[in-house]
């Protein structure tokens, strides 16, 4: 009882922290003259993508679980993960376009690599919600939703190469190593603080589904 008392306040000091984050990244560090207030998007957007690649990542390690032991908790964690990790890459998605309109003067760019590997992931995830309806059993159902999560991580690997190997006309190159201090500083504490706020969405989202299961499996039985 302690220890869910304990982790119920973390998840609520996890998911409100990103307030106080995202308030100094708006306020704390200096704007880059070049793009103007519009660069402070950078902080949301940088961490949000992070997610957004690595998420697909534990979609597939669940997939490969559940594929070998077929056990209905992997099932959930699979949805979990491809749940968020869509979400986040929608947010990248949108995000995105606003910063690139002051820095490129453009909202998108059809021929920069990067960004199309993340619309490729984007399509890839939303893919795995169309495939999880093509049948009704739920063991077929299962195999299609994990081998798309698998899929989805080769997308998410595209991603994560392409921002290192392509070098784009518009899209800004990496800059973690040329930061100024109050920006470095900033940029991890809000990495830090969205990685803690997707902890908290993962926990009460995997939560959600096995309560919506208990209250299927009681009160709408065949």
């Amino acid at each position: 009882m302690m220890k869910s008392k304990i982790l119920n306040y973390l998840l609520i000091f996890f998911f409100f922290s990103l307030v106080p984050i995202t308030i100094l990244a708006l306020t704390y560090p200096p704007v880059i003259l070049s793009q103007g207030v519009a660069h402070r998007i950078f902080y949301i957007h940088v961490p949000i993508a992070w997610i957004g690649m690595y998420s697909p990542i534990l979609a597939t390690f669940f997939g490969i679980l559940y594929i070998y032991k077929r056990k209905s908790i992997y099932e959930k964690l699979i949805y979990t993960s491809m749940n968020l990790a869509f979400l986040f890459s929608l947010g990248v998605v949108i995000s995105g376009p606003i910063w690139a309109s002051t820095e490129w003067g453009t909202y998108w760019n059809w021929k920069d690599a990067r960004l199309m590997s993340f619309f490729v992931l984007l399509l890839t995830l939303g893919s795995y919600f169309i495939v999880k309806n093509f049948t009704d059993n739920p063991q077929k159902k299962a195999i299609y939703s994990a081998s798309i999560a698998v899929l989805s991580s080769l997308a998410s690997l595209l991603t994560w190469y392409s921002i290192r190997i392509f070098v784009p006309d518009t899209h800004p190159t990496p800059v973690i190593s040329s930061m100024s201090p109050k920006i470095e500083l900033t940029f991890w504490i809000s990495i830090f603080g969205y990685n803690l706020f997707f902890i908290s969405l993962y926990i009460l989202s995997y939560r959600y589904e096995i309560i919506k299961e208990y209250y299927e499996k009681t009160f709408f039985k065949d």
